[in-house]
C-alpha cells in the first residue's frame, strides 16, 4: 500500500514528483533547459540588465553565436531598440521592487543587422548570491507574426483608402456639375475643384480657417452659420445641406446650397468634408415669395398674426439682453367708418396706418397685423418714451389706442398681449371720459 506524500499521490505538476529524478536532478533540468526550443535566460536587474544564464534556444532566438554575443552579456539593452530598451528596462525596475512577474514585446537588432520582434515573459526568483533581483524568462521570436500584423494594417489600410475614394466619387456623380470642395481638417486646407464644361480649375486654400475671417466668400450675416457647420462636420459623422449668401464675380452676392458630407476613417476619425455647392438664388427668391405671401396680409403688407408673434420670437432670441416694449394698437371707430363709407374706404385706412407704423418704426420693429382692425408691434433697442413718441405722431395721421408694456425673451408672447391689451382698453376708456 502506498504510503501518502508519496510522489504518485501528488499532482501532475507539483515540483516535488522532481523526487524521482534523484540528487542529480540539477544535472537533467540543464539538459532540459538546453533542449527547450524557446530561448530561456536568467537576467540580474540593476541599472542595467545582465545575463547571468542563456540557453542555446536564446542565441537562436536573437540570431547570434555565443561568441558574438559575449560582449552584451553586462549590458543585454545594448541590443535593443533605443526607445524599447527604455521602456523594458522601467518596466521590469517597476516589477522587480514589487516581486511581480513581467511581460513585455520588445524589438532588438540580429548580428546581421534586421529588426526581430520577441516576446518575453519572466518570473520574479531570489537571489541567493548578490542583492539585485533576478528574472528567470522566456524569449519567443515572435517577429513572423509582427510582420504578418503590419501586412494585415496595411492592406486593411489599402482596403478603407479604396473605400474612401468610392465614398467621394459617389458623392461626386451626384454633383455632376457645380463646384466641388474637399476641406482637410488636419492641415486646414480647403480644395476647390470646377466641374463644369470647359472648367476643370482646382484651386487649394492653405490655412483656410484664418483666410474665411478675413475672405468676403461668405456674408458677413452667415459666416459664423457657415463656420459652425464645418466645425461641426469635422467632428463627427455628418450629411447635412447649408444655404446661405455668397459673393459672386462681379460683385453681390447670391444664395447658395452646400450638400457636406464628413468622411470617416476604419476608427471614425473625420478626415476630411467633402461636399457640392450649388447656386440657388433663382429658387430661394421664389420660395421666399411664396413664404413671404404665406406669412403677410395680403392687404398692409404686415406679417399675419401667427407669423408676427414667430418673427417677434425669433427677434428677441437674435439679441435676448436688448431692451423690447410690446405695444398693440386700435383703431378707434373702426366698424362705423366701415358702416358709414364702406369697406373699400376701411381698407384704405388700414393701408395708411401700417404704412405709417412701419415708416415710423423702420427697422427697430416687427410689426404684424392681428387681425380686424388691431396691429401688434415688437421694438428693440428703443425706450417707452421714444416708443410713445412715435405712436403719438402715427396718431396724427389716424386716430387709434395703443398699450405697451415692456418684455424680454424669456416671456410668453400671449400674456405679454393680454397685459398690453388691458392698457389699451384703459386708454381708451381715459380717451371716452375726455369726451
Amino acid at each position: 500500500m502506498e504510503r501518502e506524500n508519496e510522489p504518485d499521490n501528488l499532482d501532475i505538476n507539483d515540483y516535488h514528483r522532481l523526487r524521482y529524478l534523484g540528487d542529480n536532478v540539477n544535472e537533467i533540468l540543464q539538459s532540459v533547459l538546453e533542449n527547450i526550443r524557446a530561448g530561456i535566460g536568467l537576467f540580474e536587474v540593476g541599472e542595467s540588465i545582465r545575463a547571468l544564464y542563456l540557453n542555446d534556444a536564446y542565441f537562436q532566438c536573437i540570431g547570434y553565436s555565443k561568441e558574438d554575443y559575449d560582449k552584451e552579456i553586462q549590458d543585454v539593452l545594448s541590443t535593443l531598440l533605443p526607445e524599447d530598451a527604455a521602456g523594458f528596462l522601467a518596466c521590469i525596475s517597476e516589477n522587480a521592487s514589487k516581486g511581480r512577474p513581467i511581460y513585455y514585446i520588445i524589438r532588438g537588432y540580429r548580428k546581421n543587422g534586421e529588426i526581430g520582434w520577441f516576446e518575453v515573459k519572466g518570473e520574479p526568483l531570489e537571489n541567493h548570491i548578490g542583492k539585485n533581483p533576478i528574472y528567470l524568462t522566456v524569449i519567443s521570436d515572435i517577429t513572423v507574426e509582427k510582420e504578418s500584423e503590419a501586412q494585415v494594417r496595411e492592406l486593411k489600410q489599402i482596403n478603407d483608402e479604396l473605400t474612401l475614394q468610392q465614398e467621394r466619387y459617389k458623392i461626386l456623380e451626384a454633383t455632376a456639375m457645380g463646384l466641388l470642395f474637399e476641406y482637410y481638417p488636419e492641415k486646414d486646407t480647403m480644395v476647390f475643384s470646377y466641374n463644369l464644361p470647359g472648367n476643370k480649375k482646382r484651386r487649394e486654400v492653405r490655412n483656410y480657417s484664418e483666410h474665411m475671417k478675413n475672405s468676403p466668400f461668405v456674408h458677413s450675416s452667415h459666416q459664423k452659420m457657415f463656420c459652425e457647420a464645418l466645425q461641426e462636420a469635422c467632428k463627427g459623422e455628418v450629411d447635412k445641406n447649408l444655404e446661405y449668401l455668397s459673393s459672386i464675380s462681379g460683385g453681390g452676392y447670391r444664395w447658395h446650397r452646400t450638400h457636406y458630407k464628413s468622411i470617416l476613417d476604419n476608427e471614425g476619425k473625420v478626415i476630411s468634408v467633402i461636399g457640392r455647392i450649388q447656386d440657388i438664388h433663382e429658387e430661394y427668391m421664389e420660395k421666399e415669395k411664396l413664404n413671404y405671401r404665406a406669412e403677410t396680409d395680403g392687404l398692409t403688407g404686415l406679417y399675419r398674426k401667427e407669423a408676427a408673434f414667430e418673427k417677434m420670437r425669433e427677434y428677441m432670441v437674435e439679441a435676448p439682453k436688448e431692451v423690447y416694449y410690446f405695444s398693440l394698437v386700435d383703431l378707434d371707430h373702426f366698424k362705423q367708418i366701415n358702416d358709414l363709407h364702406g369697406h373699400q374706404y376701411g381698407d384704405r385706412i388700414l393701408q395708411q396706418t401700417s404704412q405709417a407704423l412701419s415708416a415710423g418704426f423702420g427697422e427697430s420693429a416687427v410689426i404684424g397685423r392681428f387681425g380686424g382692425d388691431e396691429f401688434i408691434i415688437l421694438t428693440r433697442g428703443l425706450s417707452e418714451e421714444e416708443v410713445r413718441q412715435i405712436l403719438l405722431k402715427v396718431r396724427e395721421q389716424c386716430s387709434f389706442c395703443f398699450g405697451t408694456v415692456k418684455t424680454g425673451s424669456e416671456d410668453p408672447l400671449m400674456e405679454v398681449f393680454e397685459e398690453a391689451d388691458k392698457r389699451m382698453y384703459h386708454q381708451k376708456a381715459l380717451r371716452k371720459e375726455e369726451n
